[in-house]
This record gives C-alpha cells, sequence and structure tokens, in this order.
C-alpha cells in the first residue's frame, strides 16, 4: 500500500464515528423517500397503462406492475447495501470504487454500447448533472470537509458518498434484476428524481452538521447558488407528493436520449442518417473476415438490403431439409438428449465437425463465382456464432444438442434478412437469444423433459419444418415461446417460494431448539436432580418448550409459565430448604400432567416416572446425580438436527460462527463480500472427486444466522450451507460466483468474434468460452 493511502485510511481511522453517523442518517432518510417512491410505482404505472396506445404496450405496463410487486424487497436490499459500500469504501479507500480502481473491461466490451443500454446511460447522467448543479452549495461543502477526512485530496463529484453520482448508480444497480424493457426503466428514474433526488436537502443539511459538530471546517464560507439574473437563492425541490411522473414527463426525461436510442436499424426497414452502433460492429467483423483472405482487401459497409442469392438458398434448403429428417430420428427422440449425451466427451466436437461439414456442402453446392464474399463471410460467421454457442460452459449439452439444428436455417435467415445480425429486435435474433438463456436457466442436463426443453423442442421442430423464406415465422414462434418462458418462470418462482418457506421454518424450529438448550441447562444446572427429573426436562420438557417458542417467539405467557413450573420443579430437590409440602409437590404434579397432555404418546415413558417419582414421600425419593444436559452447541449437532427433522448440512450451516479465531484476514475480506451476495446469484460448483459441474442460485439467505440455501434449475432446494463454508470452498477452488450476463448471446458472440479476429489468427477462429451466470 502506496504511504499517501496508509496516511489517508489513519486519518479515516479518526473519523469513523462521524462517517459512520453520516452514512445512518443518509439511510434513514433516503430509505423512507424509496420507499414512498416505491408506493407511487402502482398509480403512476397503471395511468401509463391505461395511456397506452394498443393491447400489448398496456400488458407490458402491467407486467412491469407485477414484477416490481415481486422483486420490490430485493431492489430495496440492493439500493441499501450500495449506499452502505460507498461510503465503507470511502472510509477504507478515500473513493467510492474498489480499491484496485473498481470494475474492468475489455476493448471489446467498451466498443459497443447497445441502444437500450446507452438510453438508460444518458438518463442517469441527465439526472445526476441537473441534481449536482441543484444542489452545488451543498456538495461543495460536503466535498470540501469529507476532503479533510480523505487526507486533503480533493474529491470529484463522483466520488462523494450520498452524491447525486452514488445515489443514481446504486438506485440504477439495484434495476440490474428488473427485467423490464428501457421505456419503463425511464419512468422509474423519473419516479426516482421525484421522490429520492429532489428531496436530498435535508440528507445534506444533516452530514454538513454532523461534520461541522465534529470540528471539520466549522467556519466554511458558503457558496450561494446563482440564479440567471445573479441573485443567490437555495434551491426549492418539489414536494415529493405535489406531482407524478407522466406519459409527456416520460417523454421529457427522454428526449436526450433519442439521438443516441434511434441510431439503430428502424423496424420498418428505414435508416438513419448516422450508422448504427450494431453496423459498425458487423461491418468491422466482415472487414476483419475479408482481411484473412489472401487478398486481405477490406470493403466497403455490407448492404443490409441487397437481395439474397436463389442458388444459394436452394443449397441450403436442401441441406436444412436433411436437418428435418434427422431430427425426427436419430436426433429427434428423447433418447438423444438423455443422460449419455451429457457424458460423452467427443460429443461437441462431432456437432462442430457436422456443422462444418453442412457449410461445407452449401459451398460445393454453388458455382464459385456465384458466391459473393460478403454471403461467403456470413456463412462462416453463423458458423462462428454456433460455435460459441457450443463452448458456453453454463448451456446445457442437450440444450446444445438441440439448438444446434438451428444452424442452418439461420444461415437462410442471415442471407435473406441480414439485419438479423445488425438489429436485437429482430424476432430471428430475440428468439435464438431467448432459447439460448432459457436454456441455461431451465434445462437439467440429466433430464431434459423437464423444464423448458419441451418448449424449445417445439420451436426447433417448426423452425426446421415450417420455415422456408418468411421471417414472419419468427413473430410467431418468439411469442409463444416467450408465453412459455412466462410459465416456466412463474412455476420456478412458485417451487422457490416453497423451498424458502420450508427452510426459513426448519431454521425456526432449529433455533428454538437451541434457545431452549441454553434454558434447560442453566435448570438443571442449579442442582442435583433424580435421574427421572433429568429425563423430563431434557426430554419432554425440552419438547414442550420447543414448541411453546415457536408459537411464542418473544416468550409470551405460555413460555413463562412453562419455565415457572420448570423451575418450582427443580426447587422441589433443593437440599437447602426443607422437604417440600404435600400441597407444593401436588402443586407441580397437576400444573405437569395439565401442561403434558399432548405428549402422553410421544413422551409417555418419561412423564409416567416422573408423575410416579413425585407419588412417593420425599423421604423416598433417590439420591439426586450432577445434571448433565446437553450443550447449545450439541443441540445444533448433527444428530440433535436428526432427533428435530433436519438434514445434518442445514445443522452444520446454521453453527455459530463465533469460533473465528482461526479465520485468516482472506477469509474474513471473503466473507464481508459474501454477506452482500445478491439473491439470484449463480455458482458453479466443482465436486472435489473431478465429477460433472453443478450450478446452484442463491435463493435466501437467513438475516440471523447467514445460513444460505440455493436451488436447482427446477427451482428446489439443492444445496443448504453456511457463509463461511461456501467462503472456504471458493478459496479451495471448489466453488466460483458466475458473473451475469451484460449482453444477450448473439451480441457477446459478435463482440467475442470481433474479438478473436482483430487478434491477428489467420487459422478459424477459436472462440473463447463464455464466462456468465446461468
Amino acid at each position: 500500500m502506496s504511504e499517501p493511502r496508509k496516511q489517508r485510511q489513519i486519518r479515516a481511522t479518526r473519523h469513523d464515528t462521524v462517517l459512520d453517523a453520516c452514512r445512518d442518517t443518509a439511510l434513514v432518510i433516503i430509505d423512507a423517500q424509496f420507499i414512498e417512491m416505491f408506493d407511487h410505482c402502482d398509480a403512476v404505472l397503471l395511468d401509463f397503462a391505461e395511456r397506452a396506445e394498443n393491447n400489448a404496450l398496456q400488458g407490458r405496463f402491467f407486467e412491469a406492475m407485477n414484477l416490481l410487486q415481486r422483486r420490490r424487497a430485493d431492489i430495496e436490499h440492493t439500493f441499501r447495501v450500495e449506499i452502505n459500500r460507498g461510503f465503507e469504501r470511502f472510509a477504507r479507500y478515500g473513493r467510492l470504487t474498489d480499491e484496485d480502481g473498481g470494475f474492468s473491461a475489455d476493448g471489446i466490451e467498451l466498443a459497443l454500447i447497445e441502444p437500450e443500454d446507452m438510453e438508460e446511460s444518458v438518463a442517469c447522467e441527465n439526472l445526476t448533472m441537473r441534481a449536482n448543479a441543484s444542489f452545488f452549495p451543498d456538495l461543495y461543502a460536503l466535498a470540501q470537509r469529507l476532503a479533510v477526512v480523505n487526507g486533503g485530496l480533493k474529491l470529484k463529484d463522483s466520488e462523494i458518498p450520498a452524491g447525486p453520482h452514488h445515489l443514481v448508480r446504486s438506485f440504477r444497480r439495484s434495476l440490474e434484476s428488473l427485467d423490464v424493457e428501457v421505456k419503463i426503466k425511464v419512468i422509474l428514474y423519473a419516479l426516482f428524481d421525484r421522490f429520492v433526488i429532489r428531496q436530498l436537502t435535508k440528507v445534506y443539511d444533516e452530514l454538513n452538521r454532523h461534520l461541522k459538530e465534529a470540528g471539520i471546517l466549522p467556519n466554511l464560507k458558503p457558496v450561494p447558488l446563482r440564479t440567471d439574473g445573479g441573485s443567490a437563492q437555495r434551491p426549492r425541490p418539489t414536494a415529493a407528493g405535489d406531482d407524478k411522473p407522466t406519459p409527456k414527463d416520460a417523454s421529457g426525461a427522454k428526449a436526450k436520449t433519442a439521438t443516441a436510442a434511434h441510431r439503430t436499424a428502424s423496424p420498418d426497414g428505414g435508416h438513419d442518417d448516422q450508422p448504427s452502433l450494431a453496423n459498425e460492429l458487423f461491418g468491422s467483423i466482415l472487414d476483419l473476415m475479408a482481411k484473412r483472405r489472401p487478398d486481405g482487401e477490406a470493403r466497403a459497409a455490407p448492404d443490409l438490403d441487397a437481395p439474397s442469392n436463389p442458388q444459394l438458398l436452394s443449397a441450403i434448403s436442401r441441406i436444412q431439409s436433411l436437418s428435418r429428417a434427422d431430427l425426427g430420428s436419430a436426433a429427434g427422440g428423447t433418447e438423444a438428449f438423455a443422460p449419455d449425451v451429457e457424458v460423452d466427451a467427443a460429443f461437441l466436437d462431432r456437432v462442430k465437425v457436422t456443422l462444418a461439414d453442412e457449410r461445407r456442402q452449401i459451398r460445393e453446392q454453388v458455382d464459385e463465382t456465384d458466391l459473393s464474399a460478403v454471403d461467403s463471410d456470413l456463412i462462416d460467421l453463423i458458423g462462428m456464432l454456433f460455435e460459441y454457442m457450443l463452448n458456453d460452459p453454463i448451456l446445457p449439452n442437450s440444450a446444445k444438442a438441440l439448438l444446434s439444428h438451428l444452424h442452418t436455417p439461420y444461415l437462410k435467415v442471415a442471407l435473406i434478412d441480414r439485419r438479423m445480425l445488425v438489429d436485437n429486435r429482430h424476432p430471428a435474433r430475440h428468439l435464438l437469444d431467448q432459447m439460448i438463456e432459457a436454456g441455461s436457466l431451465w434445462v437439467e442436463e440429466g433430464n431434459p423433459n423437464r423444464g423448458i426443453f419441451p418448449a424449445m423442442r417445439r420451436t426447433v421442430d417448426r423452425v426446421l419444418m415450417e420455415f422456408d423464406d418468411d421471417i414472419a415465422l419468427f413473430d410467431e414462434l418468439l411469442a409463444d415461446f416467450e408465453a412459455a418462458v412466462q410459465e416456466q418462470r412463474r412455476r420456478i418462482e412458485t417451487m422457490e417460494q416453497r423451498s424458502q418457506d420450508t427452510l426459513r421454518g426448519r431454521e425456526r424450529l432449529q433455533v428454538a431448539r437451541q434457545k431452549t438448550m441454553r434454558t434447560v441447562q442453566e435448570l438443571i444446572g442449579r442442582r442435583p436432580l433424580p435421574d427421572a427429573v433429568l429425563a423430563f426436562l431434557s426430554g419432554a420438557w425440552t419438547d414442550h418448550l420447543v414448541f411453546t417458542s415457536l408459537r411464542e417467539p418473544e416468550q409470551g405467557e405460555g413460555w413463562q409459565r412453562a419455565i415457572a413450573m420448570a423451575e418450582k420443579l427443580v426447587d422441589l430437590f433443593d437440599p437447602r430448604r426443607e422437604a417440600a409440602s404435600a400441597e407444593a409437590i401436588g402443586a407441580v404434579r397437576d400444573a405437569i400432567r395439565a401442561q403434558t397432555q399432548t405428549m402422553d404418546d410421544v413422551h409417555r415413558d418419561t412423564i409416567e416416572g416422573l408423575l410416579a417419582l413425585l407419588d412417593q414421600p420425599p423421604a423416598q425419593w433417590p439420591r439426586p446425580t450432577p445434571g448433565t444436559p446437553p450443550t447449545p452447541d450439541e443441540a445444533a449437532s448433527p444428530e440433535a438436527a436428526h432427533d428435530a427433522g433436519l438434514p445434518p448440512s442445514e445443522a452444520l450451516a446454521m453453527d455459530d460462527e463465533d469460533e473465528n479465531d482461526d479465520v485468516s484476514d482472506e477469509e474474513k475480506a471473503l466473507l464481508e463480500e459474501l454477506r452482500q451476495l445478491r439473491f439470484g446469484t449463480w455458482l458453479e460448483l466443482t465436486p472435489s472427486d473431478g465429477g460433472r459441474r453443478r450450478h446452484i442460485k442463491l435463493s435466501w439467505m437467513s438475516p440471523l444466522t447467514s445460513t444460505c440455501m440455493f436451488v436447482d434449475r427446477s427451482g428446489m432446494q439443492a444445496e443448504v450451507k453456511g457463509l463461511r463454508e461456501l467462503a472456504q470452498e471458493i478459496l479451495a477452488g471448489r466453488a466460483r460466483i458466475v458473473p451475469p450476463p451484460k449482453h444477450p448471446f448473439i451480441d457477446r458472440a459478435l463482440m467475442s468474434i470481433r474479438k478473436v479476429l482483430g487478434g491477428g489468427d489467420k487459422g478459424d477462429a477459436a472462440l473463447p468460452q463464455t464466462d456468465r451466470a446461468p
């Protein structure tokens, strides 16, 4: 670590208290406004839905409303986590990014910005710039004071914790898991502006007050905000409830994004004056492919409306007819995608050879003079696209086997309508993106006929059987497949919710058992007790207390009554007191009999043994023996968990993590990162014996014990792990977090293809494997 960094951390440590106060204050105020924003979302989206121009658009607004309701808790959690993380990073590094400079991206990622991403980015930038201007005096004072905390280093606007840049970026990250179109997100940004950003005056007043009271530049002279007329005034934010975004407001919020967002090819086939970014990517790929040929000459931009070659299309149709027969026989039966496909190490190589052979046959059936350079490159490009799909480490092999049959039809689509490789709204392109994403999520390798696989199979069947030259077929196929995806998602979410509810119940039982064990241990440890009393308290009465605790988590009247009875029972055997009276013994006996009526069948022998003991005169009671109850740690053991109906793995996952004496600094840092994991994060597990890798998704994390529940592709519980166990597996290389994809499949493939071609490889492009979440 550099000396300036050390000095900055030393100074920041001295100001930990005031920074914590600033963070807590910001979270309280902003969180209240954030909740109010969500409370208005339904009304605003409903207003947009009522003004929608058609039923399809109206349906998308209703879908967004339902999705927001389901994802609200996750969005709010992520937003709070990002704000808290910003303060932590400022305290540690003096900035809001990671110590190593935050995110990293290679050149190929930065070279392409999707229109939707650009529209969202510009909307965020506009919102941030307006807020920086509106709150300039407060932000200036805040930046000056935080610079003192930061060792005198001046802060940029983007480095101010709780500043507009920090908050907008946190909100954008919280929306990353929200699968809605950019128009809906623009509306949410408008709501965020009205209910959160415009209400930041109180936040910045409080933060500056905390810093001033801590003695940090208490006499700093304020900088006035001047209007065009020259008079100084303080910004007057609009009250959060005064107005709401309307369709007209949304149009205004998007006005500055129109130029960038509409640089893509329009759906009706027209073009804007400026070339689209997707066109540039497509053109650069073809240019790089041209340079790889012997002549090595670059070409002009491809004509997207050029007529297709009839001879070439006929050759593709003949190959496609063979694929139809192949799908209906050897590759068409369910056996073709059974587990033996999964374990066939040579399977992918055989498929790649088959697809290459199809392209060779197509070329052989066309006169070389009739095959244009662009068409030849398109054939190679589609081949690279499907090879990229076959190299995907997440997509199950059964899905790869099925989707590989689309290779020849998609050759024809690309030659008939080259816009498929340019316009991400093209139905054929969107359909392939959707099927690969759905296959990664919901195809089970060992049982492909479950999940989304049957819908994928029907779609591939129809493409092979019905597609000739009518691109409109893909609109129908896309609508049908999206309906199947929505139904599959609904089933998965239902199953996942049931798994979560089951584990929550099990955890409550385990926590209640541990609490009860501690209570019983304290009671038995007071004095020696007869064996019959020990057996009763450790068995029947422990179970009674557990179920009482489940009914009354806050130790209500039933719990207190049960504890009082147990204390009276133990006091009967206090050697320091005179022998208990018959009335006292009778009262305890009657209370035990009344409170154990429902347990007679389970603990009959134990209860009858205690009652028989209490029926005897105290002088005849057996000599007490010291109590040796199970400890709370033993209550969490696999054996105790088995008695409670818990699998051993879940009991181990819920052990206390207080024994951290042997935790390394690396493991502690990883544990802190894992506590911030978002629900829906996928992990890849590699068995220690070298078996098949598994992919599981984080579905739930206990706020009490940090127990993590992971589900498989069907939404069923797959693993339950404690955070420390997960951290140790990651450090040992047996588990890794799989980052989510930033772009749809074809976009990722084209960017990787261009990267490979630009590397100067003269042979067939050895496309890199993708690295993304399923």
